[in-house]
């Protein structure tokens, strides 16, 4: 991983203290190396795998660090931290470029003050407070807490964004006056001054590419498959070893195709147990095109663990869903030196908002009711939350998420198409990029400047409901498109059935209606249904290790209410939602209570 900490503080006793303090809180994981730059009142400390991509510099002329691999446009290979520090210094505040990959820069310069960036969707996390002339900038904010002029205050408006959503919004955390940079931002600050964000880019940017109305939809796929083969020839450079993130879903198995076509041979690493349905999916691929595999199911006795690296490192900004990618650095540590995976590919390229896929009913209602889905409705957090702390932060908070859907298009479906990307794919499924890099530098082939112009904008009706998606996949992979495939549920019909297939459909529809009364009779294969199983033993665990911390969040909410969401940990969480995102509002409860350890 790379966890870093910047600070630019004129005191230089007060500087090394902080320093000297947190050097070895750093690593959030065992087996981490630690480096650092100082130049005049700026340092930067980080702690890095093995086999993490960093350039740094710090001479005369200023510093630079750049975790990661950050491409330009007109270039095939990395910037380094010196061609970095040149370029932003000869750029235009209101200019400054941004480049493709997964990364987090900054540079720095006496006279100039402080630059901050990062990846397109700002994956990366990327974390600021700022009083007078002394700046934190960090991957998490755990670690601004040791600086001797930051004091930890809650912030009810964070809280009700992560509560609604599942996510921050609007960069709002559980601490005031720390902020999360926005996505396509830069973040530009002077000491003395009042820190700016400066966007760098807008999605849709004609410039890289202006729709045609005379394009046909097959010649719509032909320009998707050479930006998605642009893309991975940048980020994926032939000769190297990779390795693959594979589920047994659509989007790791279109990118098997397309690095098969480049001649690429990843070793394959796939999340579940053998008889999970979908492992049984992704062995299907990794047979077909002839490659290795490791199977890595995460023990469900080591969750409250992973529960705690969680909420420290994170905040509950991502939600308290993921507590088990905190225990794949283990795995990833005697991997390959890069893994590449298909995150947000579903939704930026094909269109799958999960709750809103008929565009003809999209409106910001509909939208909301299922975004609120994955947190608490406005209804029950107005008798849940005390109303003499947070007064009236729920409205308020919804009718600004009203005005930002709004703004983004004239279209409905890309209204939501970006909110979707933004907010929830950004931190429910974009934190999972910084979580991997403990073991192994995830590559992200969306976090291509060109292919994301390309897809936003193609028509809605290309790309809605994953059409090119699986087109490009039946008609570039037709040999994958008959595989087996992973829907999340007992539906593994493969895109493009073979005879033989159909000639037994019968009989696979009988196995799926057994797997349905497997699941029925306490025997789970669909993986994400188990992992997420808030009443399955993993979890049991992380809520009896809350459990003695339920009293220090009780201020902030009714008990009763509280307790009704959220029971004893004897006692099950029921829920008439869907078993995954049905419980995730009250999983954040959960994590405030472990987060209220340490900061109530």
């Amino acid at each position: 991983m790379a966890n870093f900490v910047v600070v630019v503080d004129p005191d230089a006793e007060r500087r090394w203290q902080f320093i000297n303090y947190i050097q070895p809180l750093l690593p959030p994981v065992d087996g981490l190396i630690t480096h650092s730059c100082t130049i005049g009142n700026f340092h930067a400390s980080w702690a890095v795998s093995r086999n993490a991509p960093i350039s740094w510099v710090a001479d005369a002329e200023g510093a630079a660090v750049i975790w990661g691999d950050a491409i330009p446009s007109h270039q095939s290979y990395p910037l380094d931290s010196q061609a970095l520090r040149l370029l932003w210094k000869e750029s235009s505040p209101t200019a400054l470029p941004a480049f493709d990959g997964f990364y987090a820069a900054v540079a720095y310069h006496p006279d100039l003050g402080l630059t901050v960036s990062a990846d397109h969707l700002g994956l990366f996390p990327i974390y600021y407070y700022v009083t007078g002339d002394i700046a934190l900038i960090a991957s998490t904010p755990e670690l601004f807490r040791h600086h001797p002029l930051f004091h930890t205050a809650f912030n009810p408006v964070g809280l009700v964004g992560i509560l609604l959503s599942n996510c921050l919004f609007e960069g709002q955390t559980l601490w005031k006056n720390v902020q999360r940079l926005t996505a396509s931002h830069a973040l530009i600050w002077k000491p003395g001054t009042t820190p700016q964000q400066i966007q760098q880019h807008k999605l849709l940017d004609e410039r890289l590419f202006k729709f045609d109305d005379s394009l046909s939809f097959s010649e719509q796929l032909d320009i998707l498959d050479q930006a998605l083969d642009k893309s991975l020839n940048l980020q994926v450079p032939a000769g190297k070893q990779y390795g693959l993130l594979l589920s047994g879903g659509l989007d790791s198995r279109m990118l098997a195709g397309f690095l098969h076509r480049q001649g690429i041979k990843p070793t394959t690493l796939s999340l579940g147990k053998r008889s999970d349905i979908e492992i049984e999916c992704a062995l299907s691929v990794v047979r077909k095109l002839g490659l290795t595999n490791r199977i890595v199911a995460i023990a469900e006795d080591k969750y409250p663990a992973y529960a705690n690296s969680l909420v420290k490192w994170e905040h509950l900004a991502n939600g308290f869903n993921w507590v088990m990618n905190w225990g794949l650095e283990p795995h990833l540590s005697h991997f390959t030196p890069k893994v590449i995976n298909g995150y947000l590919m579903d939704l930026v390229l094909g269109g799958k908002i999960p709750y809103a896929l008929e565009s003809d009913n999209l409106c910001f209602e509909n939208f909301f009711r299922g975004m609120n889905s994955w947190g608490l409705s406005p209804k029950l957090l107005e008798k849940l939350l005390r109303k003499e702390i947070f007064g009236e932060l729920v409205a308020k908070t919804v009718a600004q998420m009203r005005t930002v859907y709004e703004s983004y298009s004239e279209l409905e479906f890309r209204k939501a198409w970006y909110f979707e990307i933004y907010h929830r794919q950004r931190f429910h499924v974009g934190s999972a990029g910084w979580q991997l890099c403990f073991g192994s530098w995830p590559i992200i082939p969306i976090l291509d400047r060109q292919l994301l112009a390309i897809t936003a904008a193609l028509p809605v009706e290309t790309i809605t409901k994953r059409k090119a998606q699986i087109e490009l996949v039946c008609t570039r992979f037709p040999q994958l498109a008959q595989l087996p495939l992973d829907r999340n549920s007992f539906n593994v019909e493969p895109l493009l059935p073979s005879k033989s297939r159909q000639q037994f459909a019968r009989l696979f529809n009988l196995q799926s209606r057994w797997r349905k009364r497997q699941q029925r009779l306490g025997y789970e294969r669909r993986y994400y249904y188990r992992i997420y199983d808030i009443n399955n033993l993993g979890w049991q665990g992380i809520r009896q290790q809350a459990e003695p911390y339920r009293e220090r969040i009780e201020h902030l909410f009714h008990p009763e209410v509280l307790n009704k969401l959220l029971p004893a940990p004897n006692l099950p969480v029921q829920s008439s939602k869907d078993a995954i995102v049905g419980v995730s509002g009250i999983k954040a409860l959960l994590g405030l209570m472990l987060w209220s350890k340490d900061n109530f």
